[in-house]
């Protein structure tokens, strides 16, 4: 009797695994700083993004005067309410017509 051997089927190599030296592991574990390591949810294409803009708040400056009849300059480059709380008489925008404080 003649003993068939069955046909011999190569293993997969599975590649062996190192490990990082202590210096390189400290510099794998350092690079992430400050990123956060969640991951991410795709966001759907068709989502446009709306961005923040930025509010532009323009303010009439003008000469506050020390004196009613816009004379007497107290500042200059100052809203009229800063004018009113600096003690100010009167107030002119530029390019205006002068307003006075009533008291």
């Amino acid at each position: 009797m003649s003993s068939v051997r069955p046909p011999r089927i190569p293993r997969p190599k599975i590649p062996k695994i190192k490990k990082p030296s202590i210096s390189k592991s400290k510099r794998l574990r350092l690079k992430p700083s400050g990123v956060s390591l969640k991951p991410r949810l795709s966001k759907p294409s068709n989502v446009t993004k709306h961005k923040d803009k930025k509010k532009i708040i323009k303010r009439n400056t003008g000469t506050c005067y020390l004196q009613s009849g816009c004379r007497s300059v107290l500042a200059r480059d100052v809203t009229k309410t800063q004018c009113k709380k600096m003690g100010g008489k009167s107030w002119r925008k530029a390019g205006g017509a002068c307003e006075r404080f009533e008291q």
